[in-house]
């Protein structure tokens, strides 16, 4: 067959562009998808962020500082039914048990205290108050190794920079402490908000200092403290500590001040040369009055 006689080839249909609404939206559910998965992405890493900063903070909490000797003093001795009674014309209110002696009482005058008010009990002395503190002074083996966001309680008394941790009035509610020869008595409170929880109180009464320990009660969710001279009982009462119960019952002790909670690690800056509370020296016993 001749060249000429052949019919040329038909060239193939050219591809239909896409028109400009199509481009627009194939353009625009692209950016969504990639959106939704960048956004998928960020709460994923913002979840694993989140976790790992409450890991870290754990950390920073359980950080072995070594406060010296703040723990409870365990008892296992079974409280009494009749944990308080009335007898003749006293009020006794169990104390705790020791081996060789026996139950122990505070005996108050009848009718000062109302069982209802009272919760309890653990024994007296199983929270530990800190008679004799053991110190550092702008530096020290726990100083260094306290985490900087730590809760403290700080004051300035007579020019003296204090400082008390959180944990350490946690664990035991009292310190008797003296800061250049003045006595003051640290409470900690554990119902209320961290930020005033920590008191300072003046513990002279007639020019006698009186030390304080935990009875192992609460008196409406305040701790009930006793004086170690007259075994007295003592609650928080309108700003002021006061005697309710027992030879110093209608007693007052002002309050001196309410520290301020900061972070260790702002505290430690402003007041580099702070007296800081961090155990105590149990090594003498309990005090006596």
């Amino acid at each position: 067959m001749a060249e000429a006689d052949l019919e040329p080839t038909a060239s193939p249909p050219a591809a239909a562009k896409p028109t400009p609404v199509l481009t627009r939206f194939v353009a625009v559910a692209l950016i969504v998808l990639l959106v939704g998965y960048i956004g998928m992405q960020a709460r994923t890493l913002w979840g694993e962020w989140r976790d790992l900063r409450v890991e870290l903070t754990r950390a920073r909490n359980t950080t072995v500082v070594g406060y010296k000797d703040i723990n409870p003093n365990p008892s296992y001795a079974a409280c009494p039914g009749d944990w308080i009674r009335d007898e003749g014309e006293s009020t006794l209110l169990w104390s705790g048990w020791k081996p060789g002696v026996g139950h122990g009482w505070f005996r108050v005058g009848r009718g000062e205290l109302d069982a209802a008010h009272i919760s309890g009990p653990i024994g007296r002395d199983v929270i530990q108050a800190i008679d004799h503190p053991v110190v550092e002074i702008g530096g020290g083996s726990r100083w260094g190794v306290i985490p900087w966001d730590t809760p403290v309680a700080g004051l300035m008394l007579d020019g003296v920079p204090c400082v008390y941790p959180l944990l350490v009035m946690r664990n035991v509610e009292v310190v008797n402490d003296v800061v250049h020869d003045r006595p003051i008595l640290v409470i900690f409170r554990p119902f209320v908000p961290d930020d005033k929880a920590v008191m300072v109180y003046e513990p002279v009464v007639k020019g006698e200092r009186l030390t304080m320990g935990s009875s192992g009660y609460l008196h409406d969710k305040k701790p009930l403290l006793y004086d170690r001279k007259t075994e007295s009982l003592w609650v928080e009462q309108n700003s002021e500590l006061t005697a309710i119960a027992g030879a110093m019952k209608g007693t007052r002790m002002a309050r001196i001040a309410q520290p301020v909670l900061v972070n260790w690690a702002d505290w430690r800056t402003q007041h580099p040369q702070s007296r800081l509370i961090v155990g105590a020296d149990r090594s003498g016993g309990l005090p006596t009055q």
